[in-house]
């Protein structure tokens, strides 16, 4: 998610223009807000099984389950900004 927020920061100075994709649209903000949640439980769930329950791989594992859901949420978060911004929200 700092990738997301540093890249942002690039292109808005390097061109003047900003859009967050991820905040343009109440629809947008609702469904990043689940991700980030999602994220972050998945992270913690993968950190506990490796070093609480001494699951090995489970750190690379939830770091899977997360690249996978960015790139969902990240293709479903455009429809909803388009459709949000069609609709005039």
């Amino acid at each position: 998610m700092g990738v997301v927020v540093v890249l942002g920061l690039a292109v808005r100075r390097a061109t003047g223009v900003s859009f967050d994709r991820y905040t343009a649209t109440p629809g947008a903000t609702r469904l990043f807000g689940i991700y980030a949640l999602a994220s972050l439980l998945a992270v913690v769930t993968g950190m506990y099984l490796e070093w609480g329950a001494g699951v090995h791989w489970a750190i690379a594992g939830a770091g899977l389950v997360v690249g996978v859901l960015t790139t969902v949420v990240g293709y479903r978060v455009d429809a909803v900004a388009r459709h949000d911004i069609r609709a005039g929200r």
